[in-house]
């Protein structure tokens, strides 16, 4: 057997800095870490080819002391703890001293900074972790840190960098969660030469957002605002507003962006039923927690996190953002009376005081709709109400039909129950239907009369770049107009089956000046987010489509209209699921509606 043996200092400091630095984006990180720990008010990114060829960080904070600045680089050198009982109560991002070793132990690092305590600054260039050089110069309070040659010294880690493309997707994402939690600082990130992102710096987490997601997102959004045992603060999407992914959801802990199983699912679950299977809100959610309650020295990378009490921590994720959908009168509410009920509900959420519709939901695929579907979709707020099972033959009858709310169609079948139909979810499944016969394989194209130049965010505008060759499969004749916009042609000809019924039922195009830009970056903006197989994005453009042809929920409908509903949706294959999850339809049964009025 080899005998055993200490590795050398320069192989222990590139394991090290491996833990720390995966990619280009790990270097941005650290070093935005490092300028918010110094106070800044102003952080400007520069990036170069994805960060492969250069990453430059500038901020004005109070900058380094010149007998400081070769100490910075040495390993679990910090100013941020002097002993392990100081983590109880960290409040910086930094703490571990590792960042700048890290990144200077595989890279070319030069740091020009001064303190504001001084008249002077410092330059300093270090290579593979040793100093090069070291000089006085003039410059501003502040710090700017140049890295170049990334993984220089790591062939092997270097050989796993993914392209410019994908390697500043993660920078963005970074760089996104880092802007959105200290909004009080201004960020601004340069890709190649051009601003790509930017925010205002004024302290409104909402600008923010509006600056980094666009205005279609802000405009969707119920602010968070909850104090109790722990502060929780932010926004959350409404249920009209999901994704297929949960990459919109940031989850924050005392300023530092985290992953945590833990506070996502206390976000579904104050959701219940408002959120489809699959489906996932957009979600800033910033806990403020002592510190001694929460382990953040889990990871190098300092991600993950521990809570003292996992279950407080959940349950006052889970109420803040109850109290939001409420206050924005999305979430049901029904008095319990019934004993039992009760005893239920407070076994799922201890002190709640209303009921939430509870039963599985999920995602409808092509597959299943050939098929057919299993089982029951959706739930009823209230518990007593019995949704309609698949497996029954679907016996609406046409005659008598009510509309409630100008929302619902209410009908009954030969058993004498009552059946009460989502009109909207209801449209969706028949206009998503016809739409999959004619369009199942593949969308056309469609070219407008006048073409549109929409208004990108610079999230938008990366996924643009990324999927051109896509969304022009999908039926989207677009082109680069400029650096960062994109002129639009042509759209999928499944639309223009949806402007000639608008035009039927309405007298006008749905297409039209700044709503015509909003429903097509809708949809654009759907389509992108699906990174699976190209039937489920076929899906997303297709309910997509059938959802901006279908009534909507408080437009009054005649019997005649009704009627062509009902019947039409005893003919769909899958009639108890709008395209994305939700019940068309639920019942209340004859022996349910006799027992409650004491018949039985």
């Amino acid at each position: 057997m080899s005998r055993i043996s200490v590795l050398d200092g320069e192989t222990v400091r590139k394991i090290a800095a491996g833990e720390v630095i995966e990619r280009p984006a790990s270097v941005v990180k650290e070093l935005i870490e490092n300028s918010i720990d110094a106070c800044c008010k102003r952080v400007v990114v520069e990036i170069g080819k994805g960060g492969k060829d250069f990453i430059r960080v500038s901020d004005d904070g109070h900058g380094i002391l010149a007998d400081d600045v070769e100490l910075a680089f040495v390993r679990h050198a910090t100013s941020k703890i002097r002993r392990i009982e100081d983590l109880s109560s960290l409040r910086t991002l930094g703490f571990r001293g590792e960042a700048l070793p890290s990144i200077a132990a595989v890279s070319t690092v030069e740091m020009r900074t001064r303190h504001e305590s001084e008249s002077f600054g410092t330059y300093l260039r270090v290579e593979g972790g040793v100093v090069k050089e070291k000089r006085r110069i003039s410059r501003g309070v502040g710090t700017t840190v140049d890295v170049k040659r990334i993984f220089y010294n790591m062939p092997a880690r270097a050989a796993t960098l993914k392209s410019r493309i994908v390697e500043f997707r993660h920078i963005l994402n970074v760089f996104t969660r880092l802007a959105l939690i200290h909004s009080d600082v201004k960020f601004e990130l340069f890709h190649d030469g051009k601003i790509v992102a930017s925010t205002p710096g004024n302290g409104k987490m909402l600008d923010a957002v509006v600056s980094l997601f666009g205005v279609s997102v802000g405009k969707n959004l119920i602010e968070v605002n909850y104090a109790d045992k722990y502060r929780i603060f932010g926004f959350i999407s409404k249920p009209s507003n999901l994704y297929s992914t949960k990459k919109f959801m940031f989850m924050f802990v005392n300023g530092r962006y985290v992953h945590s199983e833990t506070m996502e699912n206390a976000v579904r679950r104050a959701y219940g039923t408002l959120l489809p299977k699959n489906k996932h809100p957009f979600a800033i959610i910033s806990l403020e927690i002592p510190p001694k309650d929460v382990d953040v020295n889990v990871h190098p990378r300092k991600e993950d996190v521990r809570f003292r009490n996992e279950r407080d921590v959940a349950y006052s994720i889970t109420e803040a953002v109850s109290e939001a959908l409420k206050s924005a009168e999305l979430m049901p509410e029904m008095a319990v009376s019934d004993t039992r009920t009760h005893a239920s509900t407070l076994a799922t959420h201890p002190s709640s005081h209303y009921l939430r519709g509870r039963a599985e939901q999920t995602q409808v695929s092509e597959e299943a709709l050939v098929n057919e579907e299993a089982g029951v979709r959706g739930a009823v707020a209230g518990a007593e109400e019995e949704s309609v099972e698949e497996n029954e033959r679907l016996d609406i009858s046409l005659f008598p039909l009510y509309q409630l709310l100008d929302s619902y169609i209410v009908a009954q079948n030969d058993a004498g129950d009552i059946i009460i139909i989502d009109q909207h979810a209801a449209a969706e499944r028949i206009n998503y239907e016809r739409l999959l016969e004619k369009y199942g394989k593949g969308a056309g194209k469609q070219a407008l009369l006048k073409p549109i130049i929409p208004d990108l965010s610079p999230h938008q505008a990366q996924l643009l770049r990324e999927n051109e060759d896509l969304l022009r499969e999908m039926g989207f004749d677009l082109e680069k107009f400029g650096d960062d916009a994109y002129i639009i042609r042509a759209i999928p000809a499944v639309f223009n089956d949806l402007v000639e019924k608008w035009r039927e039922s309405k007298g006008e195009s749905r297409f039209e000046g700044e709503r015509e830009q909003e429903e097509i970056l809708g949809v654009l903006e759907r389509i992108l987010e699906e990174r699976s197989v190209r039937e489920e994005r076929l899906h997303t453009l297709l309910s997509t489509a059938a959802c901006v042809a279908s009534v909507k929920a408080g437009e009054k409908l005649s019997y005649e209209e009704m009627r062509a509903i009902v019947e039409a949706l005893r003919k769909t294959k899958m009639p108890f699921t709008c395209p994305h999850g939700r019940p068309t339809m639920i019942r209340l049964s004859r022996r349910e509606l006799e027992r409650r009025f004491k018949r039985r």
